[in-house]
Parts: C-alpha cells; structure tokens; sequence
C-alpha cells in the first residue's frame, strides 16, 4: 500500500499536459485515409432516453499511434495495437525543439546529439518527442489546410541512431515523422521495424521541459495498423519546479 501511495502523492505534484487533438469533422487527414465523422443517432430532442452518436474513424485519425505492421510487412515485427506491451507506451520522454525547421527540412543525428550535451542523455527505453510547431497549423476546414503543406521530419540516419540508442517510442506534432518530400520513409521503416512506435499530430509540446512523463495508450484492435490516442504529459507543478 505504501507504493501505491507514494504514487498517488507523486501525481499530486504534478501537472496533466493535454497533448491530443481533439477529433471533430474536418479536421486535417492524409488524403487516403479515412475522414472523421460523428453522427447522431439517438437524442432527448428526437425523444430517445440518452444520447449516442456513431463514429466513423481511421486508424490514423488525429493524434493517433502507429503500429509496427503499418509499414513492415512481415518477420517478427509485423503486428498491430493489439500486440503491443503496455509498459512501452509510458515513461520518460525527451522532447526536443525543432522549430526552425522549416518546410520539408529534417532533423539530424548530430542535431540529436548537440540537444544531448545540452540536456542529457537519451536513454534506453526513453521516448523521444519531437516539436516542430506545426500543432499551430492545426485547424478544420480551410484553416487547417496549412497542415497539410510540406512539413519538416525526421532524417532517416537520426531514426537510426535513435533506434541504436533503444528508445520505445518517438512521437512529433506533424502528419507523418517523415518529412513530407522523403516518399521512402525511412523513419518509418527503421523505427517500426525495430519495435520503437510512433505518434503523430501530437499537440502542445511547448508545454513540455527537457524531460517528463509520457503516455498514450491505443485501442486494442485486433490487428490493427494504428488507433487513435489520448497523450499526455506530466510535468512537476510550476510551484514545485
């Protein structure tokens, strides 16, 4: 019991940091991915006891999670939401500030490497977060049009050294961890094909220190490339910083 309470007086001293979209029609979406839709079903005002709505969703819809068989077609790594281990999905997370990047520019290894002497080691087991700015662009409709331009990524070498440094998971606030023009996706490739998964269209990274605690948790679907997430951080409280 005295864990668990450790625990609980831990959480109090800490802030939730809301890193998720929130899914709403017309919101941004790769062009051959499914678009997000809510449609009632059962209302006070039709005169039904409760109210329902349906969903039509992508696995890859908003601030959603990418399961390692969504690139890798087969060998040991070729498995969905469904098969991944919980205890990837939340720890220490590194987040890294990238926001000079400009328009289908990537981030480096050595860049990686310059932000570690800075801050601190990326450990084995880390997850890596990326902020890029582009969550600003976010928007429905027309607005958020912008977020669908040429974006920055990761450069394939850095999804490499990221891998040999063994961390589980890395997440950025674009569409795809690849930059738009690298049609090869080598950080796809090399990251679900090492198990380390990958978040997209994350938000409020600004929000974040050099390290916090990250989760986000996938629908267990069976076989599935991807699910839609909740992420968030915690971060000490601003008094106890």
């Amino acid at each position: 019991m005295k864990e668990v309470s450790d625990l609980i007086e831990a959480l109090r001293g800490c802030e939730w940091v809301d890193l998720s979209h929130t899914l709403e029609e017309g919101i941004p979406v790769w062009p051959t991915h499914a678009r997000f839709g809510h449609t009632l079903y059962e209302s006070y005002e039709l005169g039904d006891v409760a109210c329902q709505y349906g969903l039509s969703i992508g696995e890859h819809t908003g601030t959603h999670m990418d399961a390692p068989l969504h690139f890798i077609a087969e060998g040991p790594a070729h498995y969905g939401t469904d098969g991944m281990p919980l205890d990837r999905l939340a720890g220490r997370a590194a987040t890294i500030q990238a926001t000079d990047l400009g328009e289908g520019e990537e981030l480096t290894e050595e860049r990686i490497r310059s932000w570690e002497s800075e801050n601190g080691e990326i450990e084995a087991g880390d997850r890596v977060l990326i902020r890029y700015g582009w969550d600003a662009r976010w928007g429905t409709g027309r607005e958020g049009r912008s977020f669908l331009e040429p974006w920055p990524g990761l450069a394939g070498e850095a999804a490499e050294y990221l891998v040999g440094k063994g961390v589980s998971l890395v997440g950025c606030d674009t569409l795809a961890v690849d930059a738009t023009h690298n049609e090869d996706n080598p950080a796809h490739h090399a990251l679900l094909g090492s198990e380390t998964y990958i978040v997209e269209n994350l938000k409020n990274l600004h929000q974040l220190p050099a390290f916090s605690f990250f989760m986000a948790f996938p629908l267990k679907i069976k076989g599935g490339s991807g699910s839609p997430v909740r992420a968030v951080a915690l971060v000490p409280r601003k008094e106890d910083a």
